[in-house]
């Protein structure tokens, strides 16, 4: 569950990706509309008993019954104590909902300091890159959280063995990952963290607004040096819209790869990509096609820290604020 085209990366991630954001190529899902809330409780059939004691040492409910994001029904018996996450967006978003003890699987990238946002949570968790039927099962999770797109044989050789497992299929904004924070808080038996934890990123990127309100808007094309840029439906295009700035690729869908003529006729006043796109910024400037575009005459070209513009946890936050500091650089803002 990460977002941008990134090349070299995992087959899984890649395919994510090129429907994504941050570190993939391609648009993976369908934009989530609805409210976290709303959607997470017209899913959940929870019974009265047996309860188990959450990590928040509140009282959680089990069994429970959702259906996830491909219509599939999982129910849950009792509260997950060995819990593999196969995306690393449910790899940041379980840091912060349980104990580390309780993962017993993560991906290889949420310790890769250039996409990873808790590699130091992570050390001694064992890892994998691609979703795989038999390492997973070996590893005795009680549930396992996956993407959609992961192989379907995959899923049902882990659902086979009588393995709770729970796909992820929207991921393409803030509202989605609002979305799947608290459902993973509904799944892991701790609603309450899940939804204090939402509350605190919808005031964090609220009081970005709030600093760059009245502030002119500047156009901002999110590019990277494989060629694809941003469009709608993808998380970077909620980040520039709430860091104050206008997607300049927004009638594109998802992420597409656009030609230089087209960027010229976008002509964007702001470029960003993520910094682990080696050598981007210096690329893009000595670019003779690009010389009359706003951004690169003005020197306009920026490199925004990877993990924080990739995300699709609750790290986007951050992403959020670290846009608004170079589309509004009088604006003072926290760190």
């Amino acid at each position: 569950m990460k977002q941008r085209p990134v090349l070299g990366m995992a087959a899984a991630t890649l395919l994510l990706v090129i429907g994504a954001a941050g570190c993939g190529a391609a648009t993976t899902g369908q934009n989530l509309n609805q409210s976290a809330s709303s959607n997470a409780s017209a899913n959940t059939s929870a019974n009265t008993a047996p309860s188990a004691t959450s990590p928040n040492g509140q009282t959680a409910a089990f069994p429970i019954t959702l259906k996830d994001d491909t219509g599939h029904t999982v129910t849950i018996s009792k509260r997950p104590v060995r819990i593999a996450s196969t995306t690393e967006g449910t790899d940041e978003i379980l840091s912060a909902l349980v104990p580390k003890k309780d993962i017993v699987l993560v991906t290889t990238y949420s310790s890769d300091p250039a996409f990873s946002n808790i590699t130091s949570f992570v050390k001694g968790i064992p890892a994998i890159q691609n979703a795989n039927a038999e390492q997973i099962i070996a590893v005795h999770p009680d549930l396992v959280l996956m993407a959609s797109y992961t192989t379907p044989g995959v899923v049902n050789q882990i659902e086979q063995a009588h393995i709770p497992t729970y796909e992820f299929n929207n991921f393409n904004s803030v509202s989605d990952i609002e979305h799947n924070i608290e459902v993973v808080g509904q799944l892991v038996g701790n609603e309450s963290t899940a939804k204090a934890l939402v509350q605190k990123m919808q005031g964090q990127i609220q009081s970005v607004k709030d600093k760059v309100k009245g502030a002119t808007k500047p156009t901002v094309l999110d590019y990277s040096s494989y060629g694809f840029a941003a469009g709608s439906n993808t998380t970077v295009n909620s980040i520039i819209d709430d860091a104050g700035g206008i997607n300049a690729a927004a009638k594109l869908n998802g992420w597409q790869k656009i030609s230089d003529e087209e960027i010229v006729k976008l002509n964007p006043q702001v470029i960003i990509d993520a910094s682990n796109d080696t050598g981007f910024v210096q690329k893009i400037l000595s670019n003779p096609a690009l010389s009359t575009v706003s951004a690169v005459k003005n020197h306009r070209v920026y490199s925004i820290n990877g993990p924080d513009l990739t995300t699709v946890s609750q790290y986007i936050t951050r992403g959020v604020r670290d846009v608004a500091k170079v589309l509004h650089p009088n604006v003072q803002f926290g760190q």
